[in-house]
């Protein structure tokens, strides 16, 4: 410290100017009007890419599911919520049963990543709330009713991995790098 006691001071107006703009944060913000959605009367409009809970789609040309049993949601799933039993039929596999645990979920989206079929999809909801976990342990047609009630997210199995592939060059220009290098 110096002996003069201007580093007291120093301190004393740092101290005065970080309490006066910390004030002046809380008068700003004391005057505005609170943002406040009144929820369930008023919906949140949710971002594009919210993910929110899991449904299981219908194929929309033929109405048929689009789960085909093949367990790769059930293996990729890091909590092991998810457990499906095959059905095999003449023309395709289906799922005989599909359990999903809600209530210990991590909405990772490494089933929906996988899934072969985008017959598992994520919602732009989260308005399943109950007070009794064993409405949140859905079944196959619990899935199904949810894909039909709420609108889907952007994201799908296979527009995620379309992402993820490195982008392909175009045509034209592809053609005249071929053309350089042969010259």
């Amino acid at each position: 410290m110096e002996p003069d006691g201007t580093g007291f001071l120093a301190e004393t107006a740092q101290l005065v100017s970080a309490v006066g703009r910390a004030m002046g944060a809380t008068l700003r913000n004391f005057v505005r009007r609170p943002v406040t959605v009144r929820y369930p009367t008023i919906k949140r409009v949710y971002p594009d890419r919210f993910r929110g809970i899991l449904a299981l789609t219908y194929d929309s040309e033929t109405g048929e599911e689009n789960c085909i049993g093949c367990r790769l949601c059930e293996y990729i799933c890091p909590p092991q919520v998810i457990k499906v039993e095959m059905l095999k039929a003449e023309k395709r596999n289906f799922a005989k049963t599909f359990t999903l645990e809600l209530y210990a979920c991590e909405f990772c989206e490494l089933c929906v990543q996988v899934c072969p079929t985008d017959a598992i999809i994520m919602m732009k909801s989260f308005d399943l709330a109950t007070a009794d976990r064993r409405e949140l342990l859905l079944d196959k047609d619990r899935l199904h009713a949810l894909g039909l009630q709420f609108p889907p997210s952007w994201a799908t199995g296979n527009r995620l991995r379309d992402m993820q592939a490195p982008p392909k060059p175009a045509k034209a220009a592809a053609k005249g790098e071929a053309k350089e290098s042969a010259e």
